[in-house]
């Protein structure tokens, strides 16, 4: 089942509290399994593995496919044209092509977000930073810039947390990477199509929609129009099991 148009449907999950074993592993391609090989910290490496599994699994259920079967490519970098672009379905098995489905996905410390929608979406989340983060300041649009060096700490502290992952959602939306600069656009003014998305305690998120404002809860789907609806948690096989609404931190995935 597909979002419907103009919206987007978001999923949470606590690493900590999901188990991969060796099938579920062998979901993940030989690409993403030399990935997951190559960090150095368990932690990282458990971290990647949850994103991707978990991805695979938002993705089979939506689609009515197998996880491991599904297969991925990226579009051309609308700003510079390489080979980086935006993350995309490459087709299923034999050919074709996954038009009108978007994802994006984020991770950071022991949360995973993931966004699915018709049409163009991104996703950030970070954890707080409990260190100085102004060197963010000279990344920013200048009107960003304007917003938040007048707010005393720790609101600017906050400001600059908020526009990061903000930024990032926008970039990820777009197919931009950071390495093109962060300052194209300002974003934490009204109108950017872009909006804080509830998020488990320490952490920040932000989703960009064509069309959004605001903020929202977690776990949700989301219109243009506001409603919100429940996400749902997939299990190995793709299919929904569980409400993830509530406390996104604790999403019930084993």
């Amino acid at each position: 089942m597909m979002a419907a148009p103009g919206t987007a449907t978001v999923w949470w999950f606590d690493i900590r509290e999901v188990t991969l074993g060796a099938a579920d592993l062998a979901d993940l391609d030989p690409r993403e399994t030399a990935r997951a090989a190559a960090f150095m910290f368990p932690a990282d490496r458990h971290r990647y593995q949850v994103a991707h599994v978990m991805l695979r699994r938002v993705l089979a259920g939506r689609l009515g496919a197998e996880p491991g079967r599904l297969a991925f490519g990226r579009l051309r970098c609308p700003v510079c044209g390489g080979p980086s672009g935006k993350p995309v379905l490459a087709g299923p098995p034999g050919g074709g092509g996954r038009s009108g489905m978007s994802f994006s996905l984020a991770h950071s410390g022991d949360a995973v977000a993931i966004a699915v929608a018709r049409g163009p979406v991104g996703i950030d989340v970070e954890r707080d930073a409990t260190g100085c983060v102004c060197s963010l300041a000279s990344a920013m649009h200048p009107d960003d810039t304007a917003l938040a060096e007048v707010l005393p700490e720790p609101e600017r502290h906050a400001a600059l947390i908020r526009w990061w992952v903000r930024a990032e959602a926008v970039l990820k939306r777009a197919g931009n990477g950071i390495a093109h600069g962060m300052d194209a656009s300002p974003v934490l003014s009204a109108g950017c199509s872009v909006a804080a998305l509830s998020a488990p305690k320490g952490y920040q998120a932000a989703l960009a929609l064509p069309g959004l404002t605001g903020s929202l809860a977690a776990g949700s789907e989301v219109g243009n129009d506001g409603g919100l609806c429940g996400g749902r948690v997939p299990d190995a096989g793709g299919k929904d099991q569980g409400n993830a609404l509530c406390d996104p931190s604790r999403s019930p995935v084993r």
